[in-house]
């Protein structure tokens, strides 16, 4: 499934050839063994991956791969393909590279498959691509540390920054769409981007997303209920909301507001 519009696409893979021969990709690659392991090779270095990793591919970088499964199983494997340019937007960086080949995290393992899962099965249309980008600028923050700095003060003086970040404290029920906040500060996306990145350490999309978990706990301890709270924050259900706060907090917001 490709969402043209976020410059993104997710795929399952079954190849019957037992892997991957020698090819390299356009985009930014994610991806996650669903049964299985592989031996990776990755310009001239070999890793060998389970199910409880996951493995990330700059653009361009030559990559292939052997297979091996159980008797009776296919391998298998999920993985997100975003493209260079939309990652510049979400950024703000004109260069971004993926640091580790290979993450070994049951926990990113888990949020990279249940991504994949649900985006396969989500129809085309605006309001979809723009919680695509959410969703994938969050998948992003924890795969590329220095883009997922909590949300923090602004230095002072920086007015520009301080309307945006009023505006969004102001508004966390819509998504945000950084061509619109542009165009009100009578700038390009790629400024805006960058100047709140600098001043803020997140981009903006990263940014409105933690305060929106931020707030959805403040609201779930005071006994809010979930599918409310999720609702109020723009998020499109529960199940939405359930899954980026527990892959920002550990646990599930039932099992949070529980203590």
């Amino acid at each position: 499934m490709r969402f043209a519009d976020a410059g993104v696409e997710v795929a399952v893979h079954h190849p019957t050839s037992g892997g991957f021969t020698r090819h390299s990709h356009d985009e930014f690659v994610i991806s996650v063994n669903l049964t299985g392991s592989e031996r990776v090779r990755l310009d001239g270095r070999v890793f060998d991956v389970g199910t409880d990793a996951v493995t990330t591919y700059n653009p361009g970088q030559v990559q292939s791969c052997t297979t091996d499964v159980a008797d009776g199983q296919r391998w298998g494997c999920a993985s997100i393909y975003v493209d260079p340019g939309a990652v510049t937007r979400w950024t703000g960086r004109d260069t971004v590279d993926m640091p580790t080949a290979v993450l070994p995290s049951a926990q990113l393992h888990t949020a990279v498959v249940q991504f994949v899962r649900h985006w396969r099965t989500q129809p085309q249309g605006q309001e979809s691509e723009e919680r695509l980008a959410q969703d994938t600028v969050a998948l992003l923050a924890r795969l590329i540390p220095a883009d997922a700095a909590s949300p923090g003060p602004v230095p002072p003086g920086d007015a520009r920054v301080q309307r945006l970040l009023d505006r969004l404290r102001g508004d966390l029920a819509n998504p945000i769409r950084i061509a619109d906040l542009a165009d009100e500060e009578g700038c390009s996306r790629e400024q805006l981007i960058r100047t709140f990145t600098a001043a803020t350490g997140t981009p903006p999309y990263a940014w409105q997303l933690q305060t929106r978990l931020i707030e959805a706990r403040r609201r779930l301890r005071a006994g809010g209920h979930i599918a409310t709270i999720a609702v109020d924050l723009g998020f499109a259900d529960q199940a939405h909301l359930t899954r980026h706060f527990t892959s920002a907090y550990g646990r599930s917001p039932a099992r949070d507001r529980r203590g």
